[in-house]
């Protein structure tokens, strides 16, 4: 064990032990060089095998960039003894928080939290498992979970992790090979625990073990016992998560259940799949984040704080006049009253349109400097309230009285964001607009996020050069997504699963047409067909109908920068049928 203040390599300064397994000890220490927090992990390996995995993993985690993943920055070994220096990750592992509620007679995670962590995480197996050579984790349970003081959860411990292990020598120099087949039993899998060997469904049942403990407060029963008690006649000892915790969806109890099934081929093919069923299962889930208040109020602040910090004012009114933003995220029907101030008369109303043009621009650049400060000192839910009821018809009669005076500049409202996820050759991953031509032989895909919840449609160019609907209300099962259908402030990718576009070598660009929707469409009706439909003439004719219907939606695309990163705002008239669907297009050239 290091003790306080040891000094290693002349830069890291050990502070406290983090903790301690039968394999090695964390410690808390600070890079002296940059005057960081950073962690560092010793291990007690003396074997040939366990060593040449201890070093894997700080080259595989090197390699590594998700945010779900802890960054290693350095490795070295001193005499016997094996170092690996990483990202500091504050904050308390899922266990503990889980001990911690139970200690406090509060039970189990809320499953809106819980749900957020599986979306996180499944993002994170999924760009694990499409690496060039699959990396299985192999280990994934509540201790190996870290929450960061912002929510985000953190994977941690990829020392077990199948695809480190590939090259590991077979024995150590006095013959004895040392097995490195650890496991945590009510987490693993039958094949695992059998050593059967084990592939990304592996992954899949851990983490849903994990989910089913953090969701229930139950450990689940492990794998072996729940063979045994089949092999004699019993029923599966798993008990149906929902029937654990009334709070949890049957929906999600039922992903969860076939995600632990004892045989692979019966669980999800890929962590794109299962975050998508559990997408699904969530749909009219509330929102009761760790770091966020579930009230209305609150997610309309957190929102606007984003929008002013971007400068899109636009963005900030647009809730205001829409009550039943996010409808299915609300955790109570009842909708904030907000009281009507008294009208005064003007005798100057017609007295100098221009100035009184100015200044009602003027009142409204005031007060949204105003509220921005209001906002940053009264943080709490009740001055959030009392503040925005009287501030929400102020910002709703300037937003009417300057639609009604600038003809010139009519207000418009964010429909969604998009961004190209963009993989080069050279496997460098950057986010792009589309605007700007793409290298040749570069993959990307889309990301969508609306502001409230619809339905996603897509066209392109076929493999014969021909338009073909490649999303509709039944996607092509290749694309690893299984509906169209994307939550109000989620973010849908297309596709999904390891899959990507590819610019055609024979073409100077690539055209998109993309449609939103509230509602499902059923015209055109090839939009109801199963994706891969090739459009024929009467098809063109259709799809130039839906544009002529959405005309008055006038969409444009603003380009922005989202969390400092290129994405691109679609936006249209406020004063448009809500039921219209929006149509744009996304034009992809070539370098």
């Amino acid at each position: 064990m290091l003790a306080p203040n040891t000094l290693l390599q002349d830069r890291y300064l050990v502070l406290r032990l983090l903790g301690q397994g039968g394999m090695g000890a964390v410690y808390q220490a600070t890079d002296r060089k940059f005057g960081n927090a950073i962690a560092v992990k010793e291990t007690f390996y003396s074997d040939v095998q366990m060593r040449w995995a201890f070093s894997q993993e700080a080259r595989l985690l090197n390699g590594l960039r998700h945010s779900a993943l802890p960054v290693v920055m350095d490795y070295f070994s001193v005499a016997e003894k094996q170092f690996l220096v990483m990202q500091y990750i504050p904050g308390k592992d899922l266990e503990q928080l889980l001990e911690e509620r139970r200690a406090t007679n509060h039970g189990a995670f809320m499953p809106a939290q819980v749900m957020e962590w599986a979306d996180q995480l499944l993002d994170a197996l999924e760009y694990l498992h499409a690496q060039e050579q699959p990396i299985i984790h192999r280990d994934i349970k509540p201790q190996n979970l870290k929450l960061t003081p912002r929510g985000e959860v953190i994977l941690l411990d990829f020392g077990l992790a199948k695809g480190i292990l590939s090259e590991a020598p077979k024995a150590s120099p006095s013959g004895n090979s040392q097995s490195i087949r650890g496991y945590t039993p009510h987490y693993a899998s039958l094949e695992q625990i059998r050593g059967a060997g084990t592939d990304e469904r592996s992954d899949l049942y851990s983490l849903a073990a994990t989910l089913y403990h953090l969701l229930t407060g139950v450990m689940p029963p492990d794998a072996m016992t729940r063979m045994a008690a089949e092999m004699m006649g019993e029923t599966d000892l798993l008990q149906p998560a929902s029937e654990l915790n009334p709070a949890v969806p049957r929906r999600v109890s039922d992903v969860i259940k076939r995600a632990m099934a004892q045989q692979p081929e019966k669980r999800y093919a890929t962590a794109a799949m299962m975050r998508q069923a559990l997408r699904n299962a969530c749909r009219n889930l509330p929102v009761t984040s760790f770091h966020r208040t579930p009230t209305l109020v609150n997610e309309w602040v957190g929102s606007l704080d984003d929008s002013l910090k971007s400068g899109e004012l636009n963005s900030v009114i647009i809730p205001l006049g829409q009550s039943n933003a996010r409808a299915e995220w609300q955790t109570s029907d009842a909708k904030p009253v907000l009281p009507r101030p008294v009208a005064k008369k003007s005798t100057s109303a017609k007295k100098q349109p221009r100035r009184m043009h100015s200044i009602l621009y003027a009142v409204s650049a005031l007060f949204l400097m105003s509220l921005t400060t209001v906002l940053m000192t009264y943080r709490s839910e009740r001055s959030t309230m009392g503040f925005l009821a009287g501030a929400a018809e102020l910002v709703s009669a300037s937003r009417s009285t300057i639609a009604a005076t600038s003809s010139e500049n009519p207000m418009r409202l964010e429909v969604l964001r998009y961004y190209l996820e963009v993989i080069s050759t050279d496997k460098v991953t950057a986010r792009a607009t589309g605007m700007m031509p793409l290298t040749l032989g570069s993959r990307f895909k889309f990301h969508f996020k609306p502001r409230q919840s619809g339905y996603l449609y897509l066209i392109a160019l076929g493999k014969n050069g021909r338009l073909q609907t490649f999303l509709t209300e039944h996607p092509i099962p290749a694309s690893g997504v299984t509906t169209n259908y994307s939550a109000g402030g989620n973010d849908y990718q297309f596709p999904d699963g390891g899959q990507w576009f590819m610019l055609p070598r024979d073409a100077e660009s690539a055209p998109f047409t993309i449609v939103f929707s509230h509602e499902p469409l059923t015209t055109p009706d090839f939009l109801a067909l199963p994706s891969g439909h090739e459009l024929n003439e009467s098809d063109m004719q259709s799809l130039a109908a839906l544009r002529k219907q959405s005309s008055s939606a006038s969409p444009n695309l603003v380009t922005l920068a989202d969390d400092n990163q290129p994405a691109v705002a679609v936006q249209t008239l406020a004063v448009r049928d809500k039921s219209e669907p929006v149509v744009f297009d996304i034009t992809i050239k070539k370098k």
